[in-house]
């Protein structure tokens, strides 16, 4: 049996919590405060190699380095921070930030080209997967699975039967799905039913059962890095087939803030936000919003929405049925006086730094007109949060317990009520970002007067069954649900007990009680026990259960069966058996290394486990991918890293792609001349290489020398695509390996991914490419103006083996024409300071020309109206000498023009009928400009309303592929 190691939990998340606030402070005039997720799990009791492999999920990829998350598989690393200032400052630059008009203006320009262009003929494909499926020697119960996108919310019809169950899930960015049989024995079928959204960011379900509405609220509300903003509310009266928009018109007047006042708003009251929770009753609705962020793309994360023209959150009453909405409650707060303009002064419930997150009715509120909010603490850490109630539909409130950390403006409070005893009684669960921990409480009485609430974590016995079960993020995932008619029976969600799974708990990811919250047991693992993989990455047992992913965030129970649950994570959707066993004697047999309150632990919480748990994914297409890579040999062969959910292949199944790999998936490629070895990046630095055609256990670690310097959150990095074995990349500077990261035997002998800290000297033989003239960091300030941020674009010609464009994120491009000579003596040309038409913006795509690789297109982030001297989107860019070139701008003019939003991605078709033809991504799908044209189309039919982080064009196959950002990966036919 494995002998127990041990890890100071503290020590870590203390780090991580300081270097989060290092980074928002520098930050400051960019951006205003986000919570930031820790990273991913530490695994106490582990020895050997898998003692080594599963703290590296947590403790070494931000100390000192590991690269790995596995499904199910903590969603911490991605957290928020590091991804969501550089995106928004991506998105913004040159600017602090991104006045909402823009976005606005951004959206209806969509509809616009929807409505004026004639798209292109050919209709995209889902090419999948509509089937994921994680090996089992990369999750951590050993136990394959079947995932999908993250889902953040849930609903569920008031019949739940083996033959009828109407269940709607919604995804993160993949929209609202409906199956009417989601106890099939077979599996549900899904039916994707919000293509009419203006965004498939979806934040909230709610199914009103006395008019049998169902409600949409958009704009994920859990502040990741890749969290959308919405655009407010959905309604549908027949199940989600058709749907209206609620127009949702404020006006809310200015008021004083201690940085200046916050101008009046009018308008959408939800537009640019996120929401949290609704609530309905007849024509009355209550509606919870917060802060959100904004923005996806193929080497970055998400984006904070703190901008100028954004409406106030918080608390919402319409009486009107959504017509028109009231703001309760609410103050002036100073969220950043750094910011320019009014971008950090704005109206918010209760004085809230982040909303509202959470609202229900009392049982008796027909009778009592009383209702309880959640709401974030305050932002001048006065106090605030926690929990409020009204008794007079909303006239006034008052707060019934305090946030467990007032002076935390990330502290989240999460409840449920229902009657006992004639009584309101409510269930809280109140964490933040660790310290201190997260508790459990119940008051029998909250309807009236002072409630008195028990502390149900302090109370147990054994300790720890709910002690920080939603550690160090319960502002991200956190719930709190108590079956209607069985008010003794609560479930907690939150995330993974990364230092207990396996040993004491099976990882703590929901909990139930059936005694009012006085005892819980572990739903996580079912009791299923066939054999542990032999080589698992994970699972330290020799039996290998069913499992869920550690980071919960949408939670219902069967109207008939308090124990059947369906729970919605960043792994996806699984549903639960609805009986129960006892498997506690795995406490001794198993995990022999266990005594005292530990084995009590144990024998507490495996006392009452599913009897099974069932992956509900296939089907739900709703992957967050960030880029796809395409093999040479074969263009139907691709790779592509997802949010959370690692890297995939395909070699031409639209249905079933199998994980290569776990962990946060960025970049990817194929050696161009041997498809077997591959490379895939999870974030900043961590980069892996494959010598074995993907095989999940022969990953090995190349990037040690890359921690020399800093990197974008997605750093952009390309196989070569004419020599073989080389690998370029970009952090300050420019990389270059040439031989796949090192020797195959010496990489697989000494560098295993299970085993190898990510910044481990020796592993990885990449070098800086440069002669060092000025620099060979291509964003220091020897090089001129525009100076700082990383390098955001790396391409090389396809027809030769030695050009190569660069790009920073602020706006320098530069060219090489001698990028495989001896590494110090490659030679840099700055071309941007020869033009003065470039944007100084965030340089998002370069393709360049294969019968020229002196011309090239390029594409430009953010918008024009933030430098509107240098205007523009698409450039065609031919250099005429060194360190010379000439831009040209093809955005065009007229109903026909590039919108002014932010362009993603570009590739350029080089073939046949369509040669010529330029292709642009953006936040809502693809545009086309034809070859000779100076009139932009849709590109394609059937494409969702969706994000495209990245494009990537086959033109010898005749195929434009698409990775989208919650709806998987789609190809488009060529002309």
């Amino acid at each position: 049996m494995k002998t127990p190691h041990s890890f100071s939990r503290n020590r870590f998340f203390s780090s991580v919590r300081f270097a989060i606030a290092v980074t928002l402070m520098s930050a400051a005039a960019a951006t205003a405060f986000v919570a930031a997720k820790s990273s991913g799990p530490i695994l106490l009791g582990k020895s050997g190699k898998t003692h080594q492999a599963i703290n590296k999920f947590r403790q070494d990829r931000d100390q000192s380095g590991g690269n790995r998350r596995a499904m199910p598989g903590p969603e911490t690393d991605r957290g928020p921070v590091a991804a969501a200032e550089e995106r928004y400052a991506h998105r913004a630059y040159p600017a602090s930030d991104v006045p909402f008009r823009l976005t606005r203006n951004a959206q209806r320009a969509w509809a616009n080209v929807l409505s004026m262009s004639q798209p292109s003929a050919n209709p995209w494909t889902l090419i999948g997967p509509s089937t994921a499926n994680f090996p089992d020697i990369l999750t951590f119960s050993g136990r394959d699975y079947t995932t999908s996108g993250r889902i953040t919310a849930l609903a569920i019809g008031p019949t739940c039967t083996n033959g009828n169950c109407t269940l709607w899930v919604g995804a993160a960015g993949g929209g609202v799905w409906r199956t009417n049989k989601a106890l099939s024995g077979s599996g549900p079928s899904w039916t994707f039913v919000s293509g009419s959204f203006a965004t498939n960011a979806i934040g909230t379900l709610t199914y009103d059962a006395a008019t049998s509405t169902l409600y949409a609220g958009t704009g994920e509300p859990n502040a990741s890095g890749d969290s959308e903003a919405g655009f407010g509310i959905y309604k549908s009266t027949d199940n989600g087939n058709t749907w209206t928009h609620l127009a949702a018109n404020t006006s809310v007047p200015l008021m004083a803030t201690p940085c200046g006042d916050a101008p009046a708003y009018t308008g959408p009251a939800f537009d640019g936000r996120a929401i949290s929770s609704i609530v309905v009753s007849g024509s009355t609705m209550y509606v919870g919003s917060t802060r959100a962020v904004r923005g996806v793309s193929s080497v970055t994360g998400g984006g904070v929405s703190l901008a100028p023209g954004l409406p106030p959150f918080g608390l919402w009453k319409s009486t009107d049925g959504g017509a028109n909405f009231t703001l309760l409650n609410a103050e002036g707060i100073c969220l950043n006086s750094l910011l320019e303009g009014d971008a950090g002064r704005i109206q918010s419930s209760f004085g809230s730094a982040r909303g509202v997150n959470h609202i229900e009715f009392d049982p008796n509120y027909a009778s009592n007109t009383t209702f309880y909010a959640a709401a974030f603490p305050r932002i001048d850490l006065t106090g605030g949060g926690g929990l409020w109630r009204s008794t007079d539909d909303g006239g006034t409130f008052t707060q019934i317990k305090t946030a467990l950390a007032p002076t935390n403006i990330n502290d989240r409070a999460e409840f449920a009520v229902t009657t006992a005893s004639g009584l309101t009684r409510m269930y809280v669960g109140d964490g933040n970002t660790g310290s201190p921990t997260a508790h459990v409480y119940r008051s029998d009485d909250v309807a009236t007067g002072v409630p008195v609430f028990t502390d149900l974590t302090a109370a147990e016995s054994p300790a720890g069954q709910t002690d920080n079960y939603c550690s160090g993020q319960c502002w991200y995932d956190n719930f709190v649900v108590t079956p209607a008619g069985h008010p003794d029976s609560v479930y907690v969600g939150g995330s993974f007990d990364y230092g207990t799974y396996g040993f004491a708990t099976n990882g703590r990811g929901v909990l139930y009680s059936t005694d009012a919250g006085a005892s819980f047991t572990d739903m996580t693992w079912d009791s299923t026990t066939p054999p542990a993989p032999a080589g698992s990455c994970c699972q330290p047992n020799p039996v290998a259960p069913n499992g869920m992913h550690p980071d919960q965030h949408g939670f219902v129970v069967s109207p008939s069966n308090p124990g059947l649950f369906f729970d919605g994570s960043d792994g996806g959707l699984v549903r639960s058996s609805g009986s129960f066993a006892d498997i506690s004697s795995q406490c001794t047999t198993y995990r022999t290394t266990l005594s005292g309150n530990d084995l009590l632990l144990c024998q507490q919480l495996l006392s009452r486990v599913p009897t099974h748990l069932y992956s509900l994914n296939k089907g739900l297409s709703t992957l967050q991918f960030q880029s796809l890579s395409v093999a040479a040999d074969n263009s139907k062969h691709l790779q592509g890293g997802t949010q959370d959910n690692g890297t995939f292949e395909t070699t031409g199944s639209a249905v079933t792609w199998p994980q290569i790999i776990y962990g946060d998936g960025g970049q990817s490629g194929f050696n161009v001349g041997n498809s077997a070895q591959r490379f895939n990046t999870f974030f900043a630095n961590y980069t892996d290489a494959n010598f074995q055609n993907g095989d999940p256990s022969k990953w090995v670690v190349i990037s040690g020398p890359l921690f020399a310097e800093t990197s974008a959150f997605y750093k952009p990095i390309i196989a070569d695509p004419f020599v073989a074995g080389t690998i370029f990349l970009g952090e300050l500077s420019v990389w270059r390996t040439q031989d796949w990261g090192g020797d195959q035997a010496t990489l697989e002998a000494n560098c295993p991914e299970f085993t190898t800290a990510g910044n481990q000297p020796g592993c990885g033989d990449f070098v800086i490419i440069g002669n060092g003239v000025p620099s060979t960091q291509l964003t220091s300030s020897l090089w001129g103006d525009r100076s700082g941020g990383t390098v955001a674009a790396v391409v090389r010609s396809s027809t030769d083996s030695s050009t190569m464009w660069a790009a920073t994120s602020t706006g320098r491009v530069f060219f090489s024409s001698n990028a495989d000579a001896a590494a110090a003596s490659v030679v840099w040309e700055r071309l941007d300071s020869s033009s003065s038409v470039d944007p100084n913006r965030f340089v998002s795509g370069i393709t360049i020309d294969p019968a020229n690789p002196n011309h090239a297109w390029i594409a430009y982030s953010s918008y024009s109206s933030l430098t509107s001297a240098t205007p523009g989107h698409v450039f065609e860019v031919t250099r005429t000498g060194p360190s010379t070139a000439t831009w040209t701008s093809l955005d065009g003019s007229g109903a026909t023009a590039f919108p002014d939003f932010p362009a993603t991605a570009i590739a350029r078709d080089s073939v046949g009928a369509g040669n010529g033809d330029l292709y642009v991504s953006n936040d809502w799908g693809v545009l086309r400009l034809p070859n000779g044209s100076t009139n932009w189309e849709v590109a394609g039919t059937g494409l969702p309303k969706v994000e495209v982080a990245g494009l990537t064009i086959v033109p010898s196959a005749r195929i434009l592929y698409a990775a989208t950002h919650g709806r998987s990966a789609w190809k488009l036919k060529l002309p």
